[in-house]
């Protein structure tokens, strides 16, 4: 069974965010340990993919999705908060589920939703 699929995508996404690690300020507030520059870095990573697939061949792309995974893992093995969201919001079995111009569009959309969710409940510059 594929992780991400057209109708679960988003709720995935929403789930995810909720579910990353939190830091509390002195005001008693919670706020997320990821930033938003470091999560806004992965998907602009991905939204230049998504913008080549709709032009280009999927066979054409494949190395470019091969280098995506690596810039993933290693931005994960970089800082601790982005770790926390490429575990909990499987991005690698993701990228491994990639198979054609479909699935990388929805990958790249999943991110998008988690951009989006992440800016919804509260992520802020720190």
């Amino acid at each position: 069974m594929m992780f991400l699929t057209d109708d679960n995508y988003v709720d995935k996404a929403e789930n995810v965010i909720n579910s990353l690690k939190r830091i509390r300020k002195k005001n008693n507030s919670d706020t997320f340990f990821l930033t938003t520059s470091k999560i806004r870095k992965l998907l602009s990573l991905t939204s230049t993919l998504y913008d080549e697939s709709r032009v280009r061949e999927y066979d054409d792309l494949k190395d470019k999705i091969a280098y995506l995974k690596v810039q993933y893992i290693y931005q994960a093995g970089k800082e601790p908060s982005v770790k926390d969201l490429v575990i909990k919001g499987e991005i690698i079995e993701a990228l491994n589920e990639i198979k054609d111009r479909e699935s990388l569009q929805r990958f790249c959309r999943y991110m998008e939703a988690l951009v989006a969710y992440f800016k919804f409940y509260e992520g802020e510059e720190q």
